[in-house]
């Protein structure tokens, strides 16, 4: 089921809830799975910021479960990670989780059927632990505090693990920064992104004095996905003996995101990636909110509008219609 159908259905969180908690009643006599279980319906960036926060309080993201999107399972290969896809057959993956958990955390922000998926997953005597601002929080046994603000995600999710694990409590203020995990041997990478988002696709235009102004003559990689490489390949042509088109799978692509110089990407996918691996990022922000989702690794930018009221206007990842024609991606440089 597509990512757009469930936010449409979300209406539909108190009676799923309600049902889930009644089946997980059938299912209480199931062997106990000793993993936490993590619940995240949402994209990539989310789940590469929930691996920086558990990193980031001495854990490994390979000690929990997962259960996460289909679209996000490349990730979860790529570090090791034990998931189940919710949307890969929806009522079987949900049937093999019903009951076997004594920690639940839902990562969720917002919608409330993440918490019928939740509250089934829960064992007897189960823990079920989210934040304050998800629709269904009061079907939780522990709410944590979330800023859809100013809060840095992965300081959001740092609390959040931090609370449903019992640590001592460090709440974090700032974003921890993340050094080099590879040394940064290899040519600056480009990475298109956002171009099925009418906030994000910057012209080829746009996308070329971004460029120039980044990188000047230095050699570089574009990167993109299997969509957007007609667009890659468009762009390359204006940069010629200097640009190369990256068309190696998404293994490859982060090995080469990791020992990149540098990066320069949209809010998005390549810039989580780059953070994960400590890699600085130039990241370009139009309608989202750069606090919440600046790039981590040291020596990371933002370029922004700044003299615009109606910036940021995205608020729990949904942006809104815009009557300005999105004029905060004429971004100055």
């Amino acid at each position: 089921m597509r990512p757009e159908t469930l936010k449409k259905l979300d209406m539909s969180w108190p009676a799923a809830v309600m049902a889930a908690k009644a089946g997980a009643l059938c299912f209480r006599g199931r062997r106990r799975d000793p993993r936490p279980l993590i619940v995240r319906p949402g994209g990539m960036g989310d789940l590469i910021l929930l691996c920086i926060a558990i990193e980031d309080l001495g854990r490994d993201p390979r000690e929990f479960f997962w259960f996460i999107e289909r679209r996000s399972a490349v990730w979860a290969r790529r570090l090791g990670l034990h998931f189940a896809c919710h949307d890969d057959g929806p009522i079987a993956q949900h049937l093999k989780l019903a009951g076997r958990f004594g920690l639940v955390i839902n990562s969720e922000q917002r919608f409330g059927l993440s918490q019928a998926s939740a509250a089934l997953a829960c064992g007897h005597g189960a823990k079920l632990v989210c934040f304050h601002t998800n629709l269904a929080a009061r079907f939780a046994h522990v709410c944590v505090p979330y800023d859809p603000d100013a809060a840095h995600e992965a300081v959001s999710f740092r609390n959040l693990l931090a609370a449903a694990l019992d640590l001592p409590d460090r709440r974090a203020v700032e974003p921890p920064a993340r050094k080099r995990k590879w040394p940064g041997t290899g040519s600056p990478i480009v990475g298109l992104s956002g171009l099925q988002s009418e906030s994000r696709a910057f012209s080829d235009e746009q996308w070329a004095r971004f460029i120039q102004a980044r990188l000047g003559r230095s050699p570089f990689r574009i990167a993109s996905s299997e969509t957007d490489r007609p667009v890659a390949r468009r762009l390359a042509l204006r940069f010629p003996e200097q640009a190369e088109v990256f068309e190696g799978p998404f293994h490859a692509l982060c090995d080469a995101i990791a020992c990149a110089e540098e990066v320069l990407t949209v809010d998005g996918g390549f810039l989580h990636i780059a953070s994960y691996y400590g890699v600085p990022v130039t990241g370009l922000f139009t309608s989202g909110r750069d606090r919440k989702w600046a790039a981590l690794g040291q020596g990371s930018v933002a370029l922004l509008r700044q003299d615009l009221p109606c910036r940021p206007c995205t608020w729990f990842g949904q942006t809104p219609p815009c009557p300005h024609a999105f004029a905060c991606k004429e971004i100055p440089l």
